[in-house]
């Protein structure tokens, strides 16, 4: 009717003013009747066995009412709390929350005591509010228990617009449920009651329509909705449409695998941070990574990205098999030129070398290089076998025949003669006859003393070259000026402090860690205190005069001869204004320390008085009290069956004695009150402290890298050395 209506005709103003005229007049007669009807119950109650018929005529009109009391009390609390939670007293962090108990509303005047339907109390600790942050807004939870009934209202509250103070409730369009610019926000309560929907928005249209309707993972009219449209409880809800992996939600804590779990699993298993195996060969904030991404020292950074085998670098030596090693083992394992095996045949360095380039003795190295066949070498005998042998086998084997000593500097028959007519090897007959100084002779060197020298000792001592030398030199890295510490910033407490030496070019971030307590929550502290009470701990059955009634308090006697018995001290319930009986209320106070019973006088624990506390009381706060007074008057007795002798105990500094008749005896029940003691319990959330670590950094940039240069020079150049440049090792010929 109203879309149709609607999509027709326009926005209905008229219709819509007279709407907002009728609900206004409901509501005022609502409000002229409350007292009536209010006053309809005492005088029912009074006259209950006679006016039966009036009781229930009055009970129907009340039931009238009875959501309505409810549905104020909530928007009581939910005014409060909106007007309480200024911007500095809200939640910070998605799914952090306050609460808030009635009883701590009351102690800080937010609202006074509150009376549900029946003239009684709502609890001060089970009625609250609680404020939670979601992403875009805050959702303000109202509960409320009275005597008979416990439920709770969600409202929407954001800071908008059209908010007159920090944040304000969301204005909604009824049909499209979007915020409305310049609308007046319209108070809705739903209330759940015997599974019927109390809407006290005014709007009947669409009561139903809602319920009707399949929300797919939503949240809607205070309930919750899965995957498949069916309702589900908060936590259910998170699990299934948001999958909370690693996430706090409204207050509830998930891990890895998305399950509900306690907050220090939630942190063992979700804070602790991975290494960072993407860094590998990097040094990335003062820390070196090697190959595989692992945080290692310097020393095994250059050995696992710098492979450097006989390499000097950043004042570490490091060896032919790339480990750091001492300056002297560097020099030995990479500074000395290695044995050359393509020496054949060769004397060099003072070793011996045979035709397959193996090192061996003198003896070897002429039966391989020399083919010695009956020949002396050197002082060696060697037989017609090209062995090693004493002189009497090498003259037996070689020398049958007499040497021809005329045969002087000569070739004859395979032998060398040397300058003396003596057989000796090619070497020595060349050494001999030839006078080779300087000279090449049969692949022969022979020096500038004509003696068989090496290839090098040959070039060195009759071909002199001139050589030119390596120099290099090494600017610095430069760097720029440290940039100032930032701003402290929240950190995880096993952040380690970076302080490197400024004179590492390597040092280019530092890292500062502070420590400070700071409130990281809160936890709920009870307060309890003791006082003493009267109460009855029994009765006993005694003969007594009839005109009078009998009460025994800490075993003395009393005589009244009120119509109203003092027993009903015990059904008086806190927050009861009026006369009850014979019990006057006084009012309510606040005690710093809890007032105890007397036989006149009597008093209701209400709640806790927290403002003369801080965040946290240091000792008890003070508590709240109803009082209440006996005014049928207590006559001090010595027996229930003697009507003489009765002394009044009605004033402290005079006493009377009565004489009465007693009428008739009859048996009664005699009350019996004893003092006892109570702890009453008063609890509070209160802050919790705990260590928050904040780090600051600093930074500094390469601005030129250092570099080497290197130059070619001749040795001892006095200009080069003199400016920083150094001898690298290396020369060539000039």
């Amino acid at each position: 009717m109203y879309n149709e209506e609607y999509e027709k005709k326009g926005f209905p103003i008229l219709s819509t003013i007279l709407k907002v005229l009728i609900i206004g007049i409901i509501i005022l007669l609502f409000i002229l009747f409350i007292p009536k009807l209010f006053t309809n119950k005492t005088t029912a109650s009074k006259d209950n066995k006679q006016n039966e018929n009036c009781s229930d005529k009055y009970e129907k009109n009340l039931s009238a009412l009875t959501s309505q009391i409810f549905a104020n009390n909530l928007d009581k609390m939910k005014d409060a709390a909106i007007r309480y939670y200024t911007t500095d007293r809200l939640p910070q962090e998605i799914g952090e929350s306050d609460k808030m108990t009635l009883s701590d509303m009351i102690g800080k005047k937010l609202v006074v005591a509150l009376i549900d339907k029946n003239n009684k109390a709502v609890d001060v600790e089970k009625s609250y509010v609680k404020i939670t942050k979601t992403e875009d807004e805050y959702i303000l939870r109202v509960n409320i228990k009275d005597s008979e009934e416990e439920d709770y209202i969600l409202v929407h509250l954001g800071c908008y617009s059209y908010c007159k103070n920090d944040i304000c409730e969301k204005k909604t369009n009824k049909n499209t449920n979007v915020p409305t610019k310049g609308s007046k926000p319209t108070s809705v309560v739903v209330i759940k009651k015997n599974n019927t929907i109390i809407n006290n928005n005014n709007n009947n249209n669409n009561n139903n329509s809602e319920e009707n309707n399949e929300y797919i993972c939503e949240y809607k009219n205070g309930k919750y909705y899965d995957n498949n449209g069916n309702r589900v409880s908060e936590l259910t809800y998170i699990k299934i449409c948001e999958a909370p992996v690693c996430k706090k939600v409204n207050g509830y804590y998930f891990d890895s695998k998305g399950n509900n779990t306690t907050k220090y699993k939630y942190e063992k298993d979700c804070s602790s941070k991975p290494t960072p195996t993407t860094y590998k060969c990097t040094y990335k904030n003062g820390k070196y990574y090697n190959k595989n991404g692992k945080i290692v020292n310097k020393v095994d950074y250059l050995i696992s990205c710098e492979k450097p085998v006989c390499k000097k670098i950043d004042g570490y030596y490091f060896g032919k098999y790339g480990k750091s090693v001492s300056k002297s083992t560097y020099e030995k394992q990479c500074t000395s030129k290695p044995t050359s095996t393509s020496y054949k045949c060769e004397y060099r360095n003072g070793k011996y070398y045979n035709k397959n380039g193996k090192i061996v003795n003198k003896v070897d190295y002429l039966i391989s290089c020399e083919k010695p066949v009956c020949k002396k070498i050197d002082g060696y005998y060697f037989g017609k076998y090209g062995k090693s042998v004493s002189k009497s086998t090498y003259e037996k084997q070689c020398t049958s025949k007499p040497t021809p000593t005329s045969y002087k500097c000569e070739y004859r028959n395979g032998k060398y003669y040397n300058k003396n007519g003596k057989t000796v090897s090619k070497l020595d007959y060349l050494i001999s006859c030839e006078k080779p100084t300087c000279k090449i002779m049969d692949e022969y060197y022979f020096g500038k003393y004509g003696k068989s020298v090496s290839k090098s000792t040959y070039e060195k001592q009759c071909n002199p070259k001139e050589y030119i030398y390596e120099y290099s030199k090494t600017t610095d890295t430069k760097l720029s000026e440290w940039s100032n510490w930032s701003n402290w910033e929240k950190t995880d407490c096993n952040t380690s402090e970076v302080n490197c030496n400024d004179n590492d070019i390597t040092c280019l971030n530092k890292l500062q860690l502070l420590k400070k307590k700071e409130q990281i929550g809160t936890y709920q502290k009870t307060y309890a205190t003791t006082r003493n009470i009267l109460k009855q701990t029994g009765s006993y059955i005694e003969k007594s005069c009839s005109k009078y009634n009998y009460i025994e308090i800490n075993k003395t006697i009393y005589a009244t001869t009120t119509t109203t018995h003092y027993t009903t001290i015990n059904t008086i319930s806190s927050s009861t204004k009026g006369n009850y009986g014979s019990w006057k209320y006084n009012g309510r106070a606040s005690y710093s320390n809890p007032p105890r019973d007397t036989n006149g006088t009597h008093y209701k624990f209400v709640g806790a008085d927290y403002s003369y506390c801080s965040d946290t009381c240091t000792s008890l706060p003070n508590y709240y009290y109803d009082s209440y007074t006996y005014t049928g008057g207590l006559t001090k007795v010595s027996s229930t069956t003697i009507p003489g002798n009765v002394t009044s105990s009605t004033t402290a500094t005079t006493s009377k004695e009565y004489k009465a008749s007693c009428g008739e005896y009859t048996y009664k029940t005699i009350p019996i009150y004893g003092t006892i003691t109570v702890t009453e319990k008063a609890k509070r959330d209160e802050p919790l402290y705990g260590t928050v670590c904040y780090q600051s950094t600093k930074t500094r940039k390469v601005t030129e890298k250092g570099k080497t240069t290197t130059k070619w020079s001749n040795y001892n150049d006095k200009n080069l050395l003199d400016n920083g440049w150094e001898y690298t090792g290396r020369k060539k010929v000039k």
